[in-house]
């Protein structure tokens, strides 16, 4: 499908050719019909894509924050940090409509066929979650209803200024935005006077003006009734909202819409008892990953007017004919010219807004090129399936396994945004970019997939490839529930010859190997593993439980596993605990104390915190038996203290990643035998799942209950 987007230092958009996303739970995919420009938005949007390097490293907190990467991880770290390979293009536009193609698991509102509006991006197909799709009703333009989104910005920023029939609001910027204010207050019955400097956008309207004097010297403005002034303007003088203040009637609401600095004067507020309310895009709901994510809706009782309900107020407006649109589109143009209107928003005759149209017949397709079809034995070389393109795949793995050219070959990539697995495509120059995973999965040509998606797709992409008869490479975790384990386990034992390969890259760490050959001849019997790791914010996808199951399942699990490995036996029983926040009756899962006692009768305490001093290493890990003490930080530092020797060593291959994945090629080929048992890669997964379920219980929790 075609793609309108902006390359990081290339300040004109480009199509780009990327795989058709798929719908996850509680999306859909829409095919666009029509999508609409937002002008200020995306112009800000591509001057941010070309901010220079020199610019960013001006600032002083990336060139402390550079300081610190330069310490801990050297200047490989830095310059990655500096030129990302992995970033992604910019998306543009977020006001479209179209028509539902196909619908993902437990969407229950729409169905194949219905028209709809949604916040997709300029592209012809585009994935979005129920609650930001509406559909349109009958009897409606289409090309209209491309505006819901950008109406319903609108919408909620007058629904903020609590105007009724009859009010007086003065709305400052008539940008796309502006004129959409003004029109929803006129339909509500509120004397509206408009302002901006472009007289283009004033012209034959009445009581709209290009300055606020002309307003106020043509007696349209009384600082004594203006209810409410709703700024839509995007500026980076601090004039709009010094303006908004001198109208403003006492106890007025000054609504911000738009991007402008707040240096707002605490007299002016004082005097007047002013209200600053700013609006946060098209209404609640807007950036929670609860109801954009997950598709939780608000019930209608507590939040009466969500951004998905905006939306259908918007569309019921345009049904009745209560507002009109035709004459703010001042053109429209196919889809495939779009990257050439972009300048028309710089000139002097800059457009109000730009419709772009959409083939209509083209049906979704892609075309894959034919690869050497020959097998390992063939070639010795084991050709591999990628599924997910995000961070993880292109910094850490691929550049892996392009080291590894010799060993494998990676065949295709797929994700279910589409745009990511063609960047990784380019950037790796892989082949072949899926739309979807089965079709890596169900490929003649691979013979191994590594799942490198979000976490709660893992057990379901692990159960698939086992019944296609692929090897699999699965990031960890395996699985964030006891019941997808047993779910892998049949389709295990129903396959010819499973092979499962989970990426705990840190036993394969050469400080690792180093510390595990001392163990041989004196077995550890204690270990204590102390993460100091970055806050993530709570809504951060790792965060959730249903998409990434917590940081325990996601990242502490590497402790578990380690700790197994070390001790050559198997987790029996857990327990976990995190600190209480009593005043907000909240469990500080960022703050974490685990437990483990293993079969053999040894122990592991976990430690994971992101409250630390950054300045700490990463992971410390000390390991205690028989007289002997050895403390490793990031696989790198080691001290061993043998009797009254006190020696250190230093490592500098890292965590294990390429030691892990030539470990799992290796045994794919045959020529080695899987490092993990099933019932070892079971019982680490558990006990992870029972950390994260059974924090704070206040007792033991058996692996094998």
């Amino acid at each position: 499908m075609k793609q309108l987007v902006v390359e990081r230092n290339n300040p004109v958009p480009v199509i780009w050719d990327t795989p058709i996303p798929q719908p996850g739970p509680n999306e859909v995919l829409v095919r666009n019909y029509y999508s609409v420009v937002s002008s200020g938005t995306e112009l800000a949007s591509i001057e941010s894509a070309n901010k220079s390097v020199t610019d960013k490293l001006q600032d002083s907190s990336n060139i402390s924050k550079g300081l610190d990467l330069l310490k801990k991880e050297g200047l490989g770290a830095v310059i990655d940090a500096v030129f990302p390979k992995n970033i992604l293009p910019l998306q543009l536009g977020y006001s479209s409509c179209g028509e539902v193609i196909q619908a993902g698991k437990d969407v229950k509102d729409f169905h194949v066929g219905d028209k709809v509006v949604s916040n997709g991006s300029h592209a012809e197909y585009v994935t979005v979650n129920q609650n930001l799709c509406s559909r349109i009703p009958e009897n409606t333009s289409e090309k209209e209803a491309a505006f819901t989104v950008l109406g319903s910005i609108a919408l909620h920023g007058l629904r903020l200024s609590e105007t009724t029939l009859g009010s007086t609001i003065v709305v400052i910027g008539l940008g796309i935005v502006g004129q959409l204010v003004c029109r929803l207050a006129e339909a509500q019955g509120c004397e509206v006077i408009g302002v901006d400097p472009d007289e283009k956008r004033t012209l034959n309207r009445k009581n709209f003006y290009t300055s606020i004097d002309d307003a106020i010297n043509d007696k349209s403005i009384n600082s004594e009734n203006v209810d409410a002034v709703i700024i839509t303007a995007a500026s980076s003088s601090n004039e709009p909202i010094e303006v908004a203040t001198r109208i403003a009637r006492n106890k007025a609401k000054i609504v911000v819409v738009g991007d402008i600095p707040l240096n707002i004067s605490r007299n002016d507020f004082y005097y007047k008892e002013l209200e600053l309310v700013v609006s946060k895009s098209y209404g609640p709901g807007r950036y929670d990953k609860q109801y954009e994510v997950l598709g939780n809706d608000y019930p209608i009782e507590h939040v009466r007017w969500t951004e998905n309900r905006n939306f259908s107020a918007f569309l019921q407006l345009l049904q009745t004919n209560q507002i009109s649109l035709s004459d703010m589109i001042t053109e429209e143009i196919d889809f495939i010219n779009a990257p050439s209107i972009y300048e028309k928003f710089e000139s002097a005759d800059k457009p109000l807004s730009i419709v772009l149209r959409y083939e209509l017949n083209n049906e979704p397709k892609i075309d894959f090129e034919k690869t050497d079809t020959s097998t390992p034995s063939s070639n010795g070389k084991i050709k591999l399936g990628i599924i997910g393109a995000g961070n993880f795949a292109s910094t850490t793995i691929l550049p892996i396994l392009r080291e590894l050219k010799r060993e494998c070959e990676v065949i295709g990539v797929a994700s279910s945004g589409g745009l990511s697995a063609e960047v990784l495509s380019r950037n790796f120059k892989i082949k072949n970019k899926y739309s979807t995973e089965s079709e890596i999965i169900d490929s003649e040509e691979i013979d191994a997939v590594f799942i490198l998606t979000q976490h709660h797709n893992h057990a379901e992409l692990v159960i698939k490839a086992v019944n296609a008869g692929k090897a699999v490479y699965v990031e960890k975790p395996l699985a964030l529930e006891v019941g997808s384990l047993i779910e892998i386990e049949e389709a295990m034992y129903n396959a010819e010859n499973a092979k499962i390969f989970v990426g705990f890259n840190r036993r394969f760490a050469e400080a690792t190997q180093f510390v595990k050959s001392k163990l041989n001849n004196t077995p550890a019997n204690s270990i204590n593993f102390r993460f100091s790791v970055p806050a993530l914010d709570k809504d951060h996808w790792t965060n959730i439980k249903e998409i990434g199951g917590g940081r325990i399942v996601g990242e502490a699990v590497h402790a578990i596993d380690l700790a197994s490995y070390l001790f050559d036996s198997l987790p029996q029983s857990i327990s976990a605990s995190s600190p209480l926040d009593k005043e907000n009756d909240v469990a500080l899962d960022n703050q974490v104390f685990i437990n483990i006692n293993f079969a053999n009768g040894s122990h592991a305490a976990i430690q994971y915190f992101s409250e630390t001093n950054q300045s700490l290493a990463k992971e410390r890990i000390e390991i205690h038996g028989g007289g002997n003490s050895y403390i490793m930080e990031d696989f790198q530092m080691l001290r061993y203290l043998e009797e009254s020797d006190d020696k250190s060593k230093v490592f500098s291959k890292g965590k294990g990643h390429k030691e892990s994945i030539q470990a799992f090629l290796t045994y794919v080929k045959g020529e080695s035998n899987n490092p993990y048992t099933w019932l070892e890669l079971k019982s680490v997964a558990k006990a992870a799942i029972y950390s994260q379920n059974y924090m704070n219980s206040g007792s033991q929790h058996s692996i094998f209950s």
